[in-house]
């Protein structure tokens, strides 16, 4: 025979099993959201790298380009259209997916026209330039996505959440 229940309450069994389940399903959500988040910064820094090292394959190939000193404008014209390309290819796809500009549009036709100086230059001067603009466009890289790691992380978006609770 089934005991009845004249109390209104619910059973502790029941609820327990609906504390549980909810404490798992916040603990799932947390879950998810840190490896979601894990796993966009791996992609990031991943497609950061691929970048980085485009540019400076591309700079090493425009070094060997100047200074063979026989290069016609034509042939370098080729040579940052085609690298350049993919490396802006490359570019537009992390801004568009994960909303991050490592390189600026200025600093892209900077890329694109000052190589065209230096085929004029004293045969040193150019070597100088180049690696200054090699080294400077792979700083920029590297900023700017330090400053989006820390801008999407825990630290900041807490700092953030309690300064705006703070205020009111």
């Amino acid at each position: 025979m089934i005991p009845e229940n004249t109390s209104q309450a619910l059973d502790p069994k029941y609820i327990a099993v609906i504390i549980s389940s909810i404490i798992a399903v916040f603990g799932w959500l947390i879950s998810s959201y840190i490896n979601t988040r894990t796993f966009k910064r791996n992609e990031t820094s991943k497609l950061k790298d691929k970048i980085s090292s485009m540019v400076e394959s591309f700079f090493d190939s425009l070094e060997e380009k100047i200074k063979s000193r026989s290069v016609k404008e034509t042939e370098l014209d080729d040579l940052i259209a085609g690298k350049l390309t993919l490396i802006e290819l490359h570019l537009n796809h992390l801004d568009r997916k994960i909303n991050i500009k490592l390189i600026s549009d200025e600093h892209i036709n900077k890329i694109r026209s000052e190589p065209y100086d230096y085929l004029t230059s004293s045969n040193g001067d150019y070597r100088k330039k180049l690696n200054e603009l090699k080294f400077n466009t792979l700083e920029l890289i590297e900023e700017n996505y330090t400053e989006w790691y820390f801008r999407n992380s825990t630290k900041y978006h807490w700092l953030k959440f309690k300064s705006l609770i703070l205020q009111k």
